[in-house]
């Protein structure tokens, strides 16, 4: 795994060795004109990608060979939005990008409450010399919305009414960072739809390591199928370059993921896992 993510950070370094010609800026906004927050914008299928900040803006260097391509903006809660790069270009002034509400129906899932068990999966070992990176520090601000994330086998005989997630930081140099956490469903053995049906963002001030843990009890998610849980980077301070979460090798009946930036493919290893843990009821 380490000559593998060697590899990534080769491939990705490369392809933004090349001069950085344009730059898009602009702000994402809803319907009635209100700027939206923490969407993600990137070049859909490529390793470039960021998130808008509490204001609804975003800036994104990209250069020549990503003209053709299409930018793709998507947030919870609005209907994603795709548009072509070089249309984007021609235009002189920053970009002001409405999004239209739209909230995708799950099916319902009922739960008796009365004699629930509670269970616990994941990795809890956190030694380890590996880690898998969200911050890159010579691609700073070009992979805001990487997620790093593995598979929770909770079986599909009865529904799980998730309680509690933790993950271990690693590395963090940051004065303060803001993770997202995200609930999917899995298809053709990779993450496809938020079961979520709000943001759950987590702080990490003051350069914080260590075990980072989210109640889930106010949010209701439920399924009754195995899902994939993932950790978002959607924001961080100007100052600080690394941020890491360990990676345990090999870690036999576990599947990790990682996707570098907002819209890029979403990459997959067998026997491999971060340290999660999940608590579920049941």
């Amino acid at each position: 795994m380490k000559k593998i993510l060697i590899i990534i950070y080769v491939i990705l370094n490369s392809t933004f060795s090349i001069s950085q010609e344009r730059e898009i800026n602009g702000i994402i906004t809803d319907s009635l004109k209100n700027p939206i927050q923490y969407v993600n914008v990137g070049i859909l299928n490529k390793p470039v990608g960021t998130v808008t900040n509490e204001n609804g803006e975003f800036y994104l260097n990209i250069n020549n060979s990503f003209i053709s391509d299409t930018l793709k903006i998507s947030c919870l809660g609005f209907k994603p939005k795709e548009l072509v790069i070089k249309s984007l270009l021609s235009k002189k002034t920053d970009l002001s990008i409405s999004l239209n509400n739209y909230t995708e129906k799950l099916d319902e899932i009922l739960i008796n409450s009365s004699n629930l068990k509670t269970y616990t999966k994941g990795k809890e070992k956190t030694k380890t010399k590996n880690e898998v990176f969200f911050a890159i520090p010579s691609m700073k601000n070009l992979n805001l919305g990487s997620e790093i994330g593995r598979k929770f086998s909770l079986g599909t005989k009865k529904p799980s009414l998730l309680k509690e997630f933790k993950f271990f930081l690693k590395e963090n140099n940051f004065e303060s960072v803001l993770f997202r956490l995200n609930f999917y469903t899995i298809e053709n053995k990779k993450p496809s739809k938020k079961i979520n049906n709000t943001n759950i963002l987590i702080p990490a001030d003051n350069q914080l390591t260590g075990w980072i843990t989210a109640d889930l009890s106010d949010y209701g998610i439920k399924t009754q199928e195995d899902i994939i849980i993932t950790v978002e980077w959607v924001k961080a301070s100007e100052k600080g370059d690394k941020l890491s979460l360990p990676i345990l090798i090999p870690s036999f009946s576990s599947t990790h993921y990682y996707k570098y930036g907002t819209h890029a493919k979403w990459k997959k290893y067998g026997s491999i896992s971060t340290a999660m843990m999940l608590t579920y009821k049941q």
